[in-house]
């Protein structure tokens, strides 16, 4: 495995004219790859056919644990990114989330969480049920996102009541990027359940936080935002 790893990193490198740069905010270095270059790298060098899904798993397991550069961790979620998961599969990738240091990882990770959410919602929405008390904040983002991340490319739907207790345990939530997936969450949950979602945000304007609640709010008609507005001023008086 270390050698697939010590392959990959140096194909990156190849590809950079920039010494990798370590982020200090994410504790990772970065070889400064635009992400449609290495999504092309991805699809075009690491998608090997004649892999079964175990061998494909266990390279990019190791990949995922044992790096620590930027686009080598993306190389790992990119693999998974639009695939039906197994079972297993689903069980471990849900672990990865406990590694993941930036944003733009847990984005690429939800994306992969709401189809395994989607498909095996057995085994992933227990596990983002018990996110939403995590002190990882990456956790409690996923325990969001997660569930849904965009509605339009879900084919089935949680009910809204499952949706919203997440949503009603991380209100007071003091990391921006969990604030940030209150408002994504709330925006794509309306998108799926407009007419209890539209009541859910009369009942709760004062408790959204403002980083929140522009996002999910953006999708309303101009005449409901105008009186949730004068709602949510009255509430949180």
């Amino acid at each position: 495995m270390e050698k697939v790893l010590n392959s990959i990193l140096m194909k990156l490198k190849e590809s950079s004219k920039l010494e990798p740069k370590f982020d200090d905010e994410i504790q990772l270095s970065r070889l400064r790859l635009k992400v449609p270059f290495v999504r092309k790298i991805q699809k075009t060098d690491y998608s090997n056919p004649s892999n079964s899904a175990k061998e494909n798993f266990l390279i990019w397991d190791y990949v995922w644990h044992n790096t620590n550069i930027f686009e080598v961790k993306s190389l790992a979620l990119y693999f998974y990114q639009h695939k039906s998961l197994s079972k297993e599969e689903a069980r471990k990738i849900l672990s990865w989330v406990k590694s993941c240091t930036c944003w733009e990882h847990s984005d690429d990770l939800s994306k992969i969480i709401a189809l395994a959410t989607e498909e095996h919602p057995e085994i992933a929405l227990p596990v983002l049920q018990k996110w939403v008390k995590s002190k990882n904040k990456w956790c409690r983002r996923q325990a969001l996102v997660g569930m849904i991340e965009y509605s339009s490319k879900r084919k089935k739907f949680l009910p809204f009541k499952v949706y919203i207790k997440n949503v009603n345990a991380l209100h007071g939530d003091n990391e921006y990027y969990v604030q940030k997936a209150i408002g994504w969450t709330l925006r794509e949950i309306y998108n799926i359940y407009p007419k209890e979602t539209s009541a859910y945000f009369f009942d709760h304007a004062g408790k959204i936080s403002p980083t929140a609640f522009s996002a999910a709010t953006e999708k309303l008609p101009k005449d409901e935002k105008v009186k949730l507005a004068i709602q949510r001023k009255k509430l949180r008086k």
